[in-house]
C-alpha cells in the first residue's frame, strides 16, 4: 500500500482530546436572517445566472459532485513551464472529472500523463481514501483528480451562498432547497476531510495530528481559511425556509443539527488546534467565529471573534497605522479581512442577561471600527501610499500593478516613521516627483532593502522598486542586490533572526522649506558585525520650470567590497549608457561560477557559495572610472529618463547589464528571459573596514535633460562634503557636516557651523540660502545665521487617545526665545540607540522645559528606566529618552 502523509499517527485519540476541549454552550434565539441582503434587479439576474448550471442540474449530480475528500490547491502543469506558483491547472463543473493548463490547454489526466498510481490513506473517521496521482521521473507526484476536489469545494461553497442569497431576495424555495443539499453534503463529509499540506514546488501530503501547517488544512489553504463563513451565510440566509426541516424528514438525519455540529462547530474546533493567530489572513478567522456564533445563537463564539479583533491592531500595527510586515499589499488585504469583521459584528447585541466570562463585557448594537483607536490611520494608509501614477508604492511584497489606481492630486512629503520609510514629495497633477528612502526592520514578506532609494518623476518609476513575484526567480527580487542601494561583500542583508531587529535609524526628515527638502536614516543593523557606517542623505531640490533632481550622499564602512546598484525602469523597454568606455565582461557578474538556477520560488539557486543573486545580473560589461561616470537610463518609445551623475570614485569598477523584469513577464516564468530591464553597478575594493562615500547627483528629465554641470567641490577645512550643481542658469551648493555635531566645514566660498547649508545663485548674486541645525551659513560675502539645535531629554508624554490632551513630548530644555520649531521634525533618540520621528505642530517654550505639539501619537510612553512602545513591536527599552531638533533658517535672514 502506498501511503501519503507527513506524519501517521493515531488519529482517533487526538480529535477526541480536542473535542473534549470545546463547550458547546446553549444556543440563544436566532431571528434569520441576522446578515439581510438587499440586491437590485440587475444583480438578481446576474445572480441567477450564475448559479444556472446548479439549478438544471439533477439533485442526485449535485449532490454527487460536492467532493468528500480534501483536495490540493498547488499542482503544476507537467507539460509547460508557463505561470507560476504550480497555479497554472483549472477545473470547470462542465467538465467536472478533469482540470485543464490556462498556458497549453492540456487537459489532465490523459494518455500522456494517466493517473496511474494510487495513494491511500486512513481519514480522521478511520476510513482508507483513496488519491491517484501521475509520478514523475523524479519521484513527483502531480494529483490532478485532487486539484479538481479543491476546485469543487470552493465552487460549490460559493454557490451555496449565491442559492441563499437569491432565496431570501426571491422568496423562491427550489434556491433554498439546492443550498441546503450542499450544505448536509458537506456537513456529511466534512468530518472525514484530512489535513492537506499544500505549498508550491513541495510534495503534497497530510498531517494526522497536531500541531498542523500554515500551509494547508481541513477546508483551506492556510490555517487561516478553516472557517467556511460563505456556507454560515448560506444557512442563515435559508434558515427561514422549510428546507432544512423538509431534508431531515427525508433523510431521517437531524440536517440542521449535522450542518450546526459536524460542519460549523467542527471548524471551530479545527481552528482550536491553532489557537489565536494574528497574522493578514486572521480576519478570515475572526470573521468566521463571529458569523457562525451569530448565526447558531452563540455568543461565546462572537466575544472570542471580537478579542482576537481588537488584539490584532494592539498587536500588529505601527504607530503610524501600517501593518507590520510593511507591504502596503498586505496593508491592504489585512484592512479588508477587518472591514468583514467590522460589517459581520455591526449593530450586534448579546443575548438579555448575558455577560462573557472571558472578558467581562456585554455588547448592545455594538460598532467594533468606532472603539478602535488605531482605525483612522489605519484606514489612510492605502490611501497615502501612492505613487503619481495612482499604483500603490511596491515596496516589501507588493505588486507594482496598474490596477486600483488612485491618482493623488499632489505628491506631499511624507513620514511613516513607525514602519520606517519616508519619501519627499512635490508637484500636482501630471506634474509630481517623489523621492523615497526605506530604512524598515523585516516581519514578514519583507525585502533586504534597507537604505533603499526609489524616484519616481515625469511620469514614471525612473529608479525603481521591483515589488512582488511569485516566480521562480522571487529570491533576486527579495535580495539586496535587486535594489537601489549598497551591498556589502556580496551578502544579502540580514533581515530579521538571533542577531535582533534589523530596522533602520531614522536620522533627519527636514521637509519645513519646500524648495530644498531632505531626510537621512542608517542601516548598520542590515549588516550586524559587518557594517561600522551604513548612512544615505538624500535631498530632493526644485529646479524651476517643472524640473526635480535628487542629490545622494550615501556613507559606507565595513567590509572590503561596497557595489552601489541602480536599476532602470521596470515597466517598459530601456536602455543603460555610461560615459565610460566599456568591454565585454561575462554572461553574468560571476563569470566562471557554476550556477544552479532557483526551481521554484522558494528555492534560492546556488552559486558554489557565492550569492546567486549576481548570476541574475546577466549580459555584463564593465570598465573602470577615471573621474566620476554618468548613468544614463532611458525609457524606450518615451522621451523620458534619468542621469545618475556619480563623482569621484577614481579606480572603481563599474558594470552594465539587464535582469529579468517581473513585471513585463506578467508573473509567467515562462518569459522571464523575453522581458529585461536595465542595470547599473559600481563597485568599490579595499582591504577590511573599508571606507566609501557614493555621492551623486539623480537627475530626471524628460525631452532633454536639463543639467549642466555636476561636480564635487574640495572640502579645506572640516569632516564634510560639498557639491555644486548648475541648471537653467542657476548653481546650486550643498555644504553638509559628515564629522562630529559640533565644528566647521569649509568648502571654497562656503562656510557651514551646522549640519547642512544650500546655496542658490545667479550670475554671481545669491538669490536663496539655508541652513538646518546650525548656528552660520556663509557664501562669499553673504551669511545666514541660523538657530542651530534643540534637544534635550524627554521628560513626560501626553497621548490624544488616552483623554482631552494633546500629543505632545516635553522636553528638559527651554527653548531660546523667538524661535519656533512648527513644521520641524523632532528625533527622540531611546537607550539601545533606536530613534522614532515626530513632526511638531507647535512648540510651546517654558522657564525651565519645552512641549512638542505633536501632529500625530508619539506611540511610546517614558518613565525614569527608559521607554516602552505601545505599539508594534512593543519594545521596552531602558536607558536615556532624547530628543534633538534641527532648526530650518532660510533666506529671509540673509544680510
Amino acid at each position: 500500500m502506498d501511503m501519503i502523509g507527513i506524519m501517521l499517527v493515531a488519529l482517533g485519540t487526538a480529535i477526541v482530546v480536542l473535542l473534549g476541549t470545546v463547550r458547546v454552550c446553549t444556543a440563544s434565539e436566532v431571528q434569520h436572517p441576522v446578515y439581510p441582503v438587499e440586491l437590485s434587479s440587475k444583480e438578481v439576474v446576474q445572480l441567477k445566472r450564475s448559479v444556472r448550471t446548479v439549478m438544471e442540474m439533477t439533485e442526485d449530480d449535485l449532490v454527487s459532485l460536492v467532493p468528500d475528500k480534501t483536495g490540493f490547491l498547488f499542482i503544476g502543469c507537467p507539460n509547460c513551464d508557463a505561470g507560476t506558483q504550480e497555479g497554472q491547472l483549472k477545473w470547470s463543473v462542465e467538465d467536472p472529472d478533469h482540470v485543464e493548463c490556462k498556458f497549453c490547454g492540456m487537459v489532465f489526466p490523459n494518455e500522456k500523463f494517466p493517473e496511474d498510481k494510487v495513494m491511500r490513506v486512513v481519514n480522521p473517521v478511520g476510513v482508507e481514501v483513496e488519491y491517484p496521482y501521475w509520478e514523475d521521473e523524479s519521484g513527483y507526484k502531480y494529483l490532478f483528480t485532487a486539484r479538481g476536489w479543491r476546485a469543487a469545494r470552493t465552487y460549490f461553497s460559493t454557490q451555496a451562498q449565491g442559492l441563499g442569497t437569491l432565496y431570501q431576495v426571491t422568496g423562491d424555495t427550489e434556491y433554498a432547497r439546492r443550498a441546503v443539499l450542499i450544505l448536509d453534503a458537506f456537513a456529511r463529509h466534512y468530518p472525514g476531510f484530512l489535513v492537506s499540506a499544500d505549498w508550491p514546488h513541495r510534495p503534497k501530503g497530510f498531517v494526522l495530528e497536531p500541531p498542523y501547517p500554515n500551509g494547508g488544512g481541513k477546508w483551506g489553504r492556510w490555517r487561516s481559511d478553516e472557517m467556511p463563513t460563505d456556507l454560515v451565510l448560506a444557512y442563515d440566509a435559508i434558515s427561514s425556509s422549510d428546507e432544512v426541516d423538509r431534508l431531515s424528514e427525508e433523510t431521517g438525519a437531524n440536517v440542521g443539527r449535522r450542518i450546526e455540529e459536524d460542519l460549523f462547530r467542527g471548524a471551530v474546533r479545527q481552528d482550536e488546534f491553532h489557537g489565536p493567530t494574528y497574522g493578514n489572513a486572521s480576519p478570515r478567522i475572526y470573521r468566521g467565529l463571529v458569523a457562525i456564533g451569530r448565526v447558531i445563537g452563540d455568543p461565546v463564539l462572537v466575544h472570542e471573534g471580537i478579542r482576537r479583533s481588537r488584539e490584532l491592531f494592539r498587536l500588529q500595527f505601527y504607530v503610524d497605522g501600517f501593518w507590520m510586515e510593511g507591504s502596503v499589499g498586505y496593508h491592504q488585504m489585512t484592512m479588508r479581512g477587518m472591514e468583514n469583521v467590522f460589517e459581520a459584528t455591526e449593530g450586534y447585541s448579546d443575548p438579555p442577561g448575558y455577560v462573557d466570562p472571558v472578558d467581562g463585557e456585554r455588547f448592545d448594537n455594538l460598532n467594533l471600527k468606532r472603539d478602535l483607536g488605531i482605525i483612522s490611520s489605519a484606514s489612510k494608509i492605502y490611501e497615502i501610499c501612492r505613487y503619481p501614477d495612482g499604483r500603490a508604492m511596491p515596496v516589501h511584497d507588493n505588486w507594482a500593478r496598474f490596477e486600483n489606481l488612485m491618482i493623488p492630486e499632489r505628491s506631499q512629503s511624507t513620514l511613516l516613521g513607525g514602519v520606517g520609510h519616508a519619501w519627499l514629495g512635490r508637484g500636482e497633477g501630471e506634474n509630481q516627483a517623489q523621492l523615497h528612502l526605506h530604512f524598515s526592520g523585516g516581519y514578514g514578506h519583507e525585502h533586504a532593502d534597507n537604505m533603499n532609494m526609489i524616484l519616481f518623476a515625469n511620469g514614471h518609476e525612473v529608479l525603481p522598486d521591483i515589488g512582488y513575484t511569485h516566480t521562480r526567480f522571487r529570491s533576486w527580487s527579495t535580495g539586496t542586490l535587486c535594489h537601489n542601494t549598497v551591498v556589502i561583500d556580496e551578502t544579502r542583508q540580514y533581515t530579521r533572526g538571533k542577531e535582533g531587529p534589523s530596522d533602520g535609524r531614522l536620522l533627519a526628515f527636514e521637509t519645513a522649506w519646500g524648495p530644498v527638502q531632505w531626510m537621512e536614516a542608517s542601516g548598520e543593523n542590515a549588516y550586524p558585525g559587518l557594517a561600522e557606517e551604513y548612512r544615505r542623505t538624500l535631498i530632493l531640490v526644485e529646479a524651476g520650470e517643472g524640473d526635480v533632481y535628487a542629490v545622494d550622499l550615501f556613507r559606507v564602512a565595513g567590509g572590503s567590497q561596497h557595489d552601489y546598484a541602480l536599476h532602470g525602469n521596470a515597466d517598459h523597454d530601456g536602455t543603460v549608457e555610461l560615459d565610460v568606455v566599456t568591454t565585454p565582461y561575462g554572461d553574468n557578474l560571476l563569470p566562471g561560477v557554476k550556477v544552479r538556477f532557483p526551481q521554484g520560488e522558494a528555492d534560492p539557486g546556488d552559486a558554489e557559495g557565492r550569492n546567486p543573486n549576481y548570476a541574475y545580473f546577466q549580459n555584463v560589461s564593465n570598465g573602470t572610472v577615471e573621474d566620476g561616470v554618468v548613468v544614463s537610463f532611458k525609457v524606450n518609445a518615451s522621451s523620458v529618463g534619468v542621469r545618475s551623475h556619480l563623482l569621484g570614485q577614481q579606480g572603481a569598477e563599474v558594470f552594465t547589464g539587464d535582469a529579468m523584469s517581473f513585471r513585463r513577464a506578467n508573473e509567467d516564468d515562462a518569459l522571464l528571459e523575453k522581458f529585461r530591464m536595465p542595470m547599473f553597478l559600481l563597485r568599490k575594493k579595499g582591504y577590511a573596514s573599508l571606507k566609501s562615500e557614493f555621492v551623486g547627483v539623480h537627475e530626471p528629465y524628460e525631452g532633454v535633460p536639463f543639467l549642466q554641470e555636476v561636480k564635487r567641490l574640495d572640502i579645506t577645512e572640516g569632516e564634510g562634503l560639498a557639491v555644486s550643481v548648475s541648471h537653467n542658469g542657476l548653481t546650486d551648493y550643498f555644504i553638509y557636516r559628515t564629522g562630529p555635531e559640533e565644528g566647521i566645514v569649509k568648502a571654497g566660498n562656503l562656510f557651514l557651523d551646522g549640519r547642512m547649508g544650500f546655496v542658490r545663485e545667479r550670475g554671481g548674486t545669491v538669490e536663496e540660502m539655508a541652513i538646518w541645525g546650525g548656528e552660520e551659513l556663509q557664501f562669499q560675502e553673504q551669511r545666514l545665521a541660523g538657530s542651530g539645535v534643540f534637544e534635550g531629554d524627554v521628560v513626560a508624554i501626553s497621548r490624544s487617545e488616552t483623554g482631552e490632551v494633546p500629543n505632545e513630548l516635553v522636553v528638559s530644555t527651554s527653548l531660546q526665545e523667538g524661535t519656533t520649531l512648527a513644521g520641524e521634525t523632532a528625533i527622540v533618540t531611546f537607550g539601545d540607540g533606536s530613534t522614532r520621528g515626530c513632526r511638531i505642530k507647535k512648540s510651546v517654550s517654558g522657564s525651565l522645559e519645552t512641549r512638542l505639539i505633536l501632529r500625530e501619537d508619539p506611540g511610546f510612553e517614558v518613565d525614569g528606566d527608559g521607554a516602552r512602545h505601545l505599539f508594534f513591536p512593543h519594545r521596552r527599552i531602558e536607558g536615556r529618552v532624547s530628543c534633538k531638533v534641527m532648526t530650518t533658517t532660510f533666506r529671509g535672514a540673509v544680510d
